[in-house]
């Protein structure tokens, strides 16, 4: 079963980035210096899997159900 795309190639590397600097973020959080509350730590845990699932797979659900597409029009 295959979807359409909804996420562009400029909103795909922005996705990937974050979902990477928030596994950062969690990672110095552990290792160096623990500067997160609790429900920071539980919101970088929700958004990592998030930015990079719909980063390496270019749909986003949250998207698709406002029916948004960052795709340019001709690059479908």
């Amino acid at each position: 079963m295959s979807a359409e795309h909804n996420v562009g190639r400029v909103d795909k590397v922005v996705r990937i980035v974050l979902g990477f600097a928030c596994l950062g973020m969690l990672g110095y959080h552990f290792i160096a210096e623990a500067f997160l509350p609790v429900y920071g730590i539980i919101a970088l845990l929700i958004l990592i899997p998030y930015f990079l699932k719909t980063g390496f797979t270019r749909i986003c659900p949250i998207m698709k159900s406002m029916n948004i597409s960052t795709v340019g029009r001709n690059k479908q």
